[in-house]
C-alpha cells in the first residue's frame, strides 16, 4: 500500500457501492489529496477526526457548526468536504438535522471516515512531546487535587450515603483476600518469576506487614523452615531490599491513548501493589454483594453501559458523562469521605497506596488518591462517582438518604470507571455535584440531551450502533512487527463484517505482501491469524487424529521468553497463587517478556 490515500479510495468506492445517491466522492478524494499534501498525516489524525467531533455534537443538538479549518458549500452551511454525505443527514441550507437522517446509512459511513484515523500511532518523535504533554498534565491536575475544597452540604450528604454502601466492607476477613501479582511492571523492574522470589523475601525479611492484610504465607510455619533455608536469608542484603520495598514512590510513565494523546500510568511497588491486588478482589466482591452497589456497578460489564446508552439514543430518557482526567482529579479528600466510614479497609487502603510519584527530572507528593497503574483506582473511582450520583439524584428529589431512597436513586445511574449514565432528569445535577467535590467534566464527550450517545466504547444514534472501526498502526510503513500485523488483520476482517469489502480486500492485500504468503479462512474465535467471513467459513487443511479436529496452518503471535528460573519456597507461593490452568510447562524456567511478541507458523484448530 503506497499510501493511507489508497485506503480512502478503497473505502469511498465501497460508500459509492453502499449508497449510490450520494454526491461528490470524487471531489472530495480530490481534496484529500491535496490536503494531505500540505498538512501530513496530521489531516487524516487530528483534523478529520475534529470534523467528526462537529458531527456528533450536530448529532446531540441537532444542529451542525461547521468548525475552523473547512470550507461551507455556497450560500450553505455543511462542509463543504463530503458535502454529500452531510447533506444526507443535515439540511446543507440550515444545518438542521434531518429526521430520516438514518434511512440512507451516510451516518455511519460518514463517521467511518471522518474518525478512522483518530487512534493511529504515529512516529516516535510525536510520542517524546506526548509523553511530555501527558506527565506535565498529571502534575498540574494534581496540583488541583491538592486545593480540593468539598462544600460543607456535599460532605454531609455524602457522609450519610456511604455509611449504606459496602456493609460488610470492615468485617471482611482479609485472609480470604485473592493475592496476586499483576500483569503490569514494578519499580523494582522484577520479572514475572523475580516477583515472586522477591515477594517471599519481603514476607521473610518483615520489610512489609504483609499481617496486616490477612497475608500469612499460607500457614507456612517459618520456624520449621530448614536452617540451611534460614541461614542463606539471613545472608540477604535487608537494608537494600527493605529500602526498595517499603519506599512509597511509584514511577510515572506513559502509554499510547490515540495520535493525539497519552495516558499516565503509576507503576507500583512490588509489595504495594501486591496488595492493592488483594484489597481489589475484596473490593469488587463486595459491590456484588451490597444491595445499593450492584444495582449501579458491574465492572467486568460493559455491555449494561452500552445498552443504556443504545435506549438513551432512542428516547433520549439517558445521559453519558465523561469526565477529564478523572482519576488525576480524584483527590484523596474525596476518596477520604466516601472510604473513611470504614476506617479498617480505608487504613488499608492508604498504607498500600504510592504517597509519592518520580519521574527522571523530579519526585513529587501526590494530592490525588492514585494513578492509574494502582488496583485500586477503577474500583475506588467508579464507587465514588456513583455515591456522588446518587446524592445528585437525592438532591434533585428533595428526598433524605434513608436506606430504601438510597436503593431507588442507584437504579438510576450506572458507572463504569469514569463514563456515567444517569437518568435525563438528573443529568445537570450530576454534572454539578461532580465538578463541586473537584472533578470536571469533558463537555465534548458528554451527552446529556439530544440522539447521540457515547459510553463504554460505543456510539449511538436513535437506537443504532454508529461506533466506527479504528485504524490503530499506520498501513504504509511496511513493518513486520508482529502486533502491527495483528492489527491490521484485525481490521481487515471488521471492515469485511461492516460491508467494505474493497477497503477490506485492500489491507488484506497489504498484510499478504507483507508476509509473503496468504493467509487462510479462519474462524471469528480462532488465535490464528486468518480472514473472516460472516457465515464462519473455514479451510480445514488436514485432520488431527490425535485431537479428533480439523486443523489450517497459519500465522499465530507468541510472547517471547527469557530464562527466569524459580524454586524453593517461591516456588511454593506461585503454586499455591496462579491457577493450573494459567501455567505453562515450563513456567518455573522461563517467563514471557511484556509487549514483545514472535509470529510463526503453527496448527490450529479450524
Amino acid at each position: 500500500m503506497k499510501s493511507l490515500i489508497v485506503l480512502l479510495e478503497s473505502l469511498l468506492d465501497d460508500f459509492r457501492r453502499l449508497e449510490p445517491g450520494v454526491l461528490g466522492l470524487d471531489r472530495d478524494i480530490r481534496t484529500i489529496k491535496r490536503r494531505f499534501k500540505q498538512e501530513g498525516y496530521g489531516f487524516f489524525t487530528v483534523a478529520l477526526p475534529t470534523l467528526g467531533k462537529a458531527l456528533e455534537q450536530g448529532l446531540s443538538t441537532g444542529r451542525l457548526t461547521c468548525p475552523r479549518g473547512f470550507s461551507k458549500i455556497p450560500k450553505g452551511t455543511i462542509p463543504r468536504l463530503f458535502g454529500g454525505m452531510f447533506s444526507e443527514v443535515f439540511d446543507p441550507l440550515t444545518g438542521l438535522l434531518l429526521h430520516d437522517a438514518l434511512n440512507s446509512g451516510a451516518l455511519k459511513n460518514l463517521r467511518q471516515v471522518l474518525m478512522m484515523c483518530k487512534k493511529m500511532t504515529l512516529d516516535e518523535k510525536s510520542d517524546v512531546l506526548l509523553d511530555l504533554q501527558a506527565k506535565k498534565s498529571f502534575y498540574l491536575t494534581d496540583e488541583v487535587a491538592w486545593k480540593v475544597e468539598i462544600p460543607d452540604r456535599q460532605q454531609h450528604m455524602i457522609g450519610l450515603v456511604s455509611r449504606l454502601v459496602l456493609p460488610n466492607l470492615d468485617s471482611e476477613d482479609m485472609g480470604m483476600a485473592n493475592y496476586k501479582h499483576g500483569p503490569g511492571a514494578v519499580v523494582e523492574g522484577l520479572s514475572s518469576n523475580q516477583k515472586w522470589s522477591e515477594l517471599f523475601k519481603g514476607v521473610m525479611s518483615d520489610s512489609f506487614d504483609l499481617g496486616r492484610f490477612g497475608y500469612d504465607l499460607f500457614a507456612i510455619d517459618l520456624k520449621d523452615v530448614s536452617k540451611r533455608v534460614v541461614k542463606a536469608l539471613s545472608r540477604l542484603d535487608q537494608s537494600t531490599f527493605e529500602d526498595a520495598a517499603i519506599r512509597s514512590s511509584a514511577r510515572l510513565i506513559s502509554v499510547p491513548k490515540n495520535s493525539t494523546s497519552r495516558r499516565t500510568i503509576t507503576v507500583e511497588p512490588l509489595l504495594k501493589q501486591f496488595c492493592q491486588q488483594g484489597l481489589n478482589t475484596v473490593l469488587r466482591s463486595n459491590i456484588d454483594r451490597c444491595k445499593v452497589l450492584s444495582n449501579c456497578l458491574a465492572l467486568t460489564d460493559q455491555s449494561k453501559n452500552q445498552k443504556l446508552a443504545l435506549e438513551g439514543s432512542r428516547f433520549d430518557n439517558w445521559a453519558t458523562i465523561d469526565l477529564k482526567s478523572a482519576s488525576d482529579l480524584m483527590s484523596q479528600k474525596l476518596v477520604e469521605l466516601v472510604f473513611g466510614q470504614r476506617e479498617a479497609f480505608f487504613s488499608l487502603m492508604m498504607e498500600c497506596r504510592s504517597t509519592h510519584v518520580q519521574t527522571q527530572e523530579m519526585m513529587y507528593e501526590l494530592g490525588k488518591f492514585a494513578g492509574m497503574g494502582n488496583a485500586l483506582t477503577f474500583p475506588v473511582q467508579s464507587i465514588v462517582f456513583a455515591i456522588l450520583g446518587i446524592c445528585a439524584i437525592l438532591d434533585v428529589e428533595g428526598r433524605r438518604p434513608s436506606y430504601g431512597a438510597v436503593v431507588a436513586a442507584s437504579k438510576r445511574i450506572r458507572v463504569y470507571g469514569d463514563d456515567i449514565i444517569v437518568h435525563s432528569r438528573y443529568a445537570h445535577q450530576v454534572v454539578f455535584w461532580l465538578e463541586q467535590c473537584g472533578l470536571k467534566v469533558n463537555t465534548d464527550k458528554s451527552f446529556l440531551s439530544g440522539y447521540f450517545k457515547e459510553s463504554c466504547g460505543l456510539d449511538a444514534f436513535r437506537g443504532v450502533d454508529i461506533t466506527p472501526l479504528y485504524l490503530r498502526v499506520r498501513p504504509d510503513n511496511a513493518s513486520t512487527e508482529p502486533s502491527s500485523l495483528e492489527s491490521l488483520v484485525e481490521f481487515s476482517n471488521h471492515l469485511w463484517l461492516n460491508c467494505y469489502y474493497k477497503a477490506a480486500t485492500c489491507v488484506r492485500d497489504e498484510v499478504e505482501e507483507r508476509l509473503k504468503t496468504s493467509l487462510p479462512l479462519v474462524s471469528q474465535t480462532s488465535a490464528g491469524l486468518g480472514w473472516h467471513t460472516r457465515p464462519n467459513y473455514t479451510e480445514p487443511q488436514k485432520w488431527n487424529r490425535f485431537l479428533h479436529r480439523h486443523e489450517t496452518s497459519t500465522y499465530v503471535l507468541e510472547p517471547l521468553k527469557r530464562r527466569d528460573r524459580l524454586d524453593g519456597y517461591a516456588a511454593l507461593l506461585k503454586f499455591f497463587h496462579v491457577p493450573l490452568l494459567g501455567r505453562a510447562k515450563d513456567h518455573l524456567e522461563k517467563s514471557a517478556i511484556r509487549f514483545k511478541l514472535r509470529i510463526r507458523r503453527k496448527w490450529v484448530p479450524a
